[in-house]
């Protein structure tokens, strides 16, 4: 009869309970520091000429970071409540109406005159604006260091 016996068995046991919370903390880490990440890249890469150039700095500003850690797993999603995001990251074609304005001209007919300001009634117009992916492509490109990252977390907590 051979008989054997584990030495060590609580511990092993320990750690084997332990693994799921030292993988979900490790991880947790790692996808808010991708979202930040991300988020930054957005901003100061794609929104800072690369593929939009800044007018107001508006869209830059709304680029926002939300990371919801539940029971079943976290998440990180940066997103944008600006009404221009969409047109841009997709493209747009379409008429859109524009509210009646006032404007302030210092020219007419190519001759300069005093300041005058006037009464711009609303009107609608034609647009096309082509499709330029500033979340998606950034995204695209944070690939490999998103695999990389989650990768390495769940090594680092199972180690």
């Amino acid at each position: 009869m051979i008989t054997a016996r584990l030495v060590g068995a609580d511990a092993v046991l320990a750690w084997l309970r332990s693994t799921p919370d030292m993988a979900a903390s490790g991880l947790a880490r790692a996808i808010t520091k991708l979202g930040i990440d991300l988020q930054r890249k957005i901003q100061e890469d794609e929104l800072t000429g690369q593929i939009l150039a800044v007018r107001s700095g508006s869209l830059k500003s709304s680029i926002d970071l939300q990371i919801d850690e539940s029971g079943e797993g976290i998440s990180a999603t940066v997103s944008s409540e600006s009404e221009y995001a969409h047109a841009h990251e997709y493209g747009f074609a379409g008429t859109v109406d524009i509210k009646a304005t006032l404007r302030r001209i210092t020219e007419v007919f190519g001759r300069p005159i005093s300041g005058k300001t006037i009464n711009v009634r609303s009107y609608r117009r034609q647009m096309e604006l082509p499709e330029r992916s500033f979340m998606r492509s950034a995204l695209e490109d944070m690939d490999p260091a998103i695999r990389d990252e989650v990768e390495a977390a769940l090594h680092e907590a199972l180690t």
